[in-house]
């Protein structure tokens, strides 16, 4: 790790870097406002409440490293959290303890936050290398976990997707990075996949919400555990329970799980501890409507509305909801997918045309390997002639390009049988 000043680093000898350099309690008011208004740049800070900006230039630290530098390896105990002011850093990964092996499966871009591993002390999931030369705000553990039981709400947003790219950097035309990874152990999995809402989904969530709050209101209140209240927030198992009871076009328990992720995905239901997969479980929920503490309670209009569109948002939720189910499925690490999962996978491939000519044998083993990857943006370049290929790719919605991908060293096994 690397924590220098050079002087072809002129652009970044600038005086926030100054204020940040100093140690925490030498800093003056007015220092903090100078780091304040540098952080306020980045996107992804924009939306933090004021205090909640000043407390991060208060402990907050500058680093600076050269391209090539390693800020920490796969396996070590972290002491930091990270976010990316400028340039970039690879992010690799290796499946045996030989560094050697280590593949780069992302960039982390401007606006990137990282390292929250240090709030339980696990071992950090992967090797952080810089791309190019590269500002970070650093936060040393004891601070950001201060920081973390204070603002757990605000800043939930900007750990879940530690890997995803919060803020474009120089090159937009590149992949996004690798947002939809799952999180276990890699802790790549993309935050609620876009946190603004679709118009139909988000009024989806208000007619489900209301027809609860008509139907059940029970199903919607304050709830405790462990020693900790949660507002206004529902039980998964209660949900599925809820929605199989309300249409025949709800088949399945699984088939509900996948109508309530399409909703999570979107950021119109979420997990009280920011988790990003549904799950038929004792765990909490709450609707979009209920994450401010002075939500308002609908109206008998709008209760009775949500009666008369409960059907129609049922229909609409059923036909979406085995596509969210199966990108749900495939953001899971591939050692910790059930034998239903795999069916559910193996089922998918079996519609793929191009993959037709393939044996049974290797469709299952696919299904094993496969991990869902989605770029929205139009133009996106997912890898350039000339770089070394990581992945191999089956494209399964082009007009959203959405692909799935494999890593190489899974589908070597069977590569010459697939080409």
């Amino acid at each position: 790790m690397v924590a220098v000043y050079t002087s072809a680093q002129s652009v970044a000898s600038t005086e926030w870097i100054v204020c940040l350099d100093k140690r925490p309690a030498e800093r003056s008011g007015e220092d903090v406002d100078i780091i304040l208004a540098r952080l306020k740049g980045v996107k992804a800070f924009k939306k933090f409440h004021r205090s909640l900006l000043q407390q991060i230039c208060q402990c907050g630290f500058y680093e600076y490293l050269e391209k090539g530098i390693t800020l920490y390896r796969q396996g070590d105990i972290g002491t930091s959290w990270y976010a990316v002011l400028s340039g970039s850093l690879d992010v690799k990964v290796s499946e045996t303890a030989n560094h050697q092996d280590a593949v780069t499966i992302c960039t982390l871009g401007i606006g990137t936050a990282f390292g929250e591993s240090i709030l339980d002390n696990t071992p950090r999931h992967a090797t952080i290398v810089s791309r190019e030369n590269s500002e970070l705000l650093r936060i040393e553990q004891r601070e950001f976990k201060t920081l973390w039981e204070k603002y757990r709400q605000c800043m939930a947003g900007l750990l879940a997707p530690p890997y995803g790219v919060m803020e474009s950097g120089a090159s937009n035309d590149r992949m996004p990075d690798k947002e939809n990874l799952s999180t276990d152990p890699l802790n790549f999995m993309s935050k609620n996949l876009n946190k603004v809402p679709s118009e139909k989904i988000l009024r989806a969530g208000k007619v489900l919400r209301n027809a609860i709050l008509a139907r059940a209101p029970h199903m919607i209140r304050d709830r405790k555990y462990h020693l900790k209240t949660y507002r206004q927030c529902c039980v998964g198992t209660e949900l599925v329970d809820w929605q199989l009871q309300q249409s025949s076009c709800v088949h399945s328990r699984a088939h509900a799980v996948g109508m309530w992720q399409a909703l999570l995905e979107e950021g119109v239901l979420n997990h009280v501890d920011q988790e990003l997969n549904f799950q038929d479980k004792y765990l909490f929920y709450r609707f979009l409507d209920d994450e401010e503490e002075d939500a308002e309670l609908p109206s008998e209009d709008e209760k009775r509305e949500a009666e008369e569109e409960l059907q129609e948002t049922l229909l609409f939720l059923s036909q979406i909801g085995p596509d969210a189910h199966m990108r749900m499925i495939l953001r899971k690490v591939p050692g910790q997918r059930t034998p239903e999962d795999l069916e559910i996978i193996y089922d998918e491939i079996l519609h793929v045309k191009a993959l037709t000519h393939l044996s049974n044998t290797v469709k299952r083993e696919l299904a094993g390997v496969l991990i869902f990857e989605s770029h929205a943006k139009a133009g996106t370049v997912l890898f350039n002639q000339g770089e070394e290929g990581t992945s191999w790719y089956i494209i399964q919605k082009g007009s959203v390009n959405v692909v799935i991908y494999g890593k190489v060293s899974q589908f070597s096994s069977f590569s010459t049988c697939c080409y």
